[in-house]
């Protein structure tokens, strides 16, 4: 049983626009869209990545941007 949040969800969950999700978590526009819309899905080191931003989003937007 997978424990992965649903991208769409997620995204929503945290109030963001597809552009805002894509740029403060360094995920493609393109592909965000094709995971939302059912047209590919994540792979498994994305789908743990994602499991991570729906832990603790704040975090890793900090990691991300730390210098």
């Amino acid at each position: 049983a997978r424990r992965v949040p649903r991208v769409k969800t997620l995204r929503r969950a945290l109030g963001f626009t597809q552009e805002e999700f894509a740029v403060r978590y360094q995920i493609p526009l393109g592909t965000l869209r094709d995971w939302e819309q059912g047209r590919t899905e994540p792979d498994q080191p994305t789908r743990a990545y994602l499991k991570v931003i729906a832990k603790d989003p704040e975090r890793v937007h900090r990691l991300l941007t730390a210098r």
